[in-house]
């Protein structure tokens, strides 16, 4: 609630955009000045919804606005890369909602042109900015878990059989992977690092697209495991093991507790009081002061961190035979 108020411009009228503009209203003071849309009348009643003074017919017009100081983009994962390129070109600081974009060069396309025109750029990993899991870092880099040896994150929902929706398509970066393993991926490597080696194996569906995957990571004195899948609801939680103990958290992507048990038999459990359901309002008020004070990227959710985790995505991707039109 103390961060420095910007006026968002939300590119993008879909159900994570919904999520996110009800929580900057419920929990932050950041403003929510605009939004555009392909179709005047999506924004204009996404605008009515959320209390939005103005509503755009066009991207283009959304982005030349002088009166939004930063953009949101919340299309299909297919359009990241030239939305945000749009943004960015428009001259606009820019969030992107995950996966930042489908490949590795097209990240690294948007991360040099951000710093050519010395502008803010972030993946929209919202999940890295959640108090609990800025507390498990600090616990990990203070030696309370020892030293670490393996973790495991799952992140599954069950949607419906739509052979022709978003989930289920290619040309709109559709599967599990990209929806949901960049979840457990983005954790697993934030507090263990890049892994030397991963394996992964998909059960694909009739329309090109992975239904479920599991990836194996290796580093060089740990192990993980990361799961996502699209065909059932998992539990969504996340362990971390050391020599000096573990630490359980449910619901890991999301405002949660965190249930620590040490080698000598003790159990303690965090949690951060007041935290709203949500919690998408912690990383637009860190981007806030970000751009605010003149910052190009966030320690939290760097372009380096982003450009690795693509990698990683496209590496996933070719063992399992995901492939993108484009």
């Amino acid at each position: 609630m103390q961060a420095p108020p910007l006026r968002w411009g939300f590119l993008g009228t879909g159900r994570i955009a919904h999520r996110v503009a009800a929580a900057l209203r419920a929990g932050s003071t950041q403003v929510l000045q605009a939004v555009g849309s392909r179709s005047l009348a999506k924004a204009q009643a996404f605008a009515a919804h959320h209390g939005i003074p103005q509503a755009f017919g066009s991207y283009q017009d959304l982005v030349a606005s002088p009166t939004i100081d930063a953009v949101y983009v919340a299309t299909p994962n297919s359009e990241h890369h030239a939305h945000a390129r749009l943004a960015l070109e428009a001259g606009k600081p820019v969030i992107v909602e995950k996966p930042f974009t489908l490949t590795h060069a097209q990240a690294r396309d948007l991360a040099t042109l951000a710093q050519a025109k010395r502008l803010f750029l972030m993946e929209a990993m919202w999940t890295r900015f959640l108090p609990h899991h800025i507390e498990l870092k600090r616990r990990v880099e203070a030696g309370d878990l020892g030293a670490l040896t393996c973790a495991f994150a799952d992140f599954g929902g069950r949607d419906p059989v739509d052979l022709a929706g978003r989930m289920y398509s290619r040309h709109l970066g559709g599967g599990a992977l990209y929806d949901r393993g960049v979840y457990p991926l983005a954790w697993i490597t934030d507090l263990l690092g890049l892994p030397s080696a991963v394996r992964a194996h998909a059960e694909m569906t009739t329309t090109g697209v992975d239904a479920h995957l599991t990836a194996i990571l290796t580093f060089d004195a740990a192990s993980a495991i990361a799961l996502c899948t699209m065909t059932a609801r998992t539990p969504a939680r996340a362990w971390l093991s050391g020599t000096r103990g573990f630490c359980e958290i449910p619901r890991f992507w999301a405002p949660a507790p965190l249930h620590f048990t040490f080698a000598d038999g003790r159990k303690e459990t965090w949690a951060h009081q007041g935290v709203r359901a949500e919690g998408f309002e912690y990383e637009f008020a860190a981007a806030a002061r970000a751009i605010t004070a003149g910052d190009l990227t966030h320690p939290l959710m760097p372009l380096t961190d982003t450009l690795a985790l693509q990698q990683l995505l496209d590496n996933i991707r070719s063992q399992v035979g995901l492939t993108w039109p484009a």
